[in-house]
């Protein structure tokens, strides 16, 4: 009898260790992988889904896209990583909570300065030519010191169609729909 009950606490113990594990995993588990381009929600607004949105500028105004930085690195190396399939967004640190790693709306992602220029950008973005992603849409955009970020209103699903960087610093793309990132499917809310 001992045995047994020395064989059930163990897998008791096996058992409540296993669901931290899950319940932690699923805590931190980015909920909608998200690529480093935040479109503004203003211009998404009225825009109805399966739209081309043609010649937006790069820039930090209502009517612009923004490269984002996860991490705050303002390199083109980490706007390539980021830009890379599956992308990184699950390296993101809030720039106003260290310890916030998952990106929700409401929170804040530092912007990266600059129009990438190098060859090997043009291949990233190449690869991500009609392929279905999922960006942030913002609805503000701070400047501290030299710093820029954009608050996270929510996310939408694009296609890129098209891109014309550096020479006319604008994109285009296809608005597939809002999405729920909280839901965890990632997939249009139409």
């Amino acid at each position: 009898m001992k045995r047994f009950q020395h064989h059930c606490s163990r897998v008791i113990a096996f058992g409540s260790i296993l669901a931290a594990l899950l319940i932690t995993a699923g805590a931190q588990a980015q909920t909608c992988p998200s690529y480093p381009i935040a479109l503004p929600a203003q211009l998404l607004a009225s825009v109805p889904t399966n739209t081309v949105i043609t010649d937006i500028y790069n820039g930090a105004d209502a009517g612009s896209f923004g490269w984002l930085s996860w991490t705050g690195d303002p390199s083109e190396a980490a706007l390539e990583t980021s830009l890379t399939a599956p992308g990184d967004s699950s390296s993101y640190t809030n720039p106003d909570d260290a310890t916030d790693h998952e990106i929700n709306a409401g929170d804040w992602v530092t912007a990266r300065g600059g129009v990438p220029n190098r060859s090997s950008m043009r291949g990233v973005l190449d690869n991500l030519l009609d392929v279905d992603i999922i960006v942030p849409i913002f609805d503000d955009v701070r400047v501290t010191g030299g710093t820029v970020a954009y608050h996270v209103a929510g996310f939408a699903q694009v296609r890129l169609i098209d891109y014309r960087l550096p020479s006319q610093n604008k994109i285009t793309v296809l608005f597939l729909g809002f999405t729920d990132c909280s839901s965890g499917d990632g997939g249009p809310n139409v």
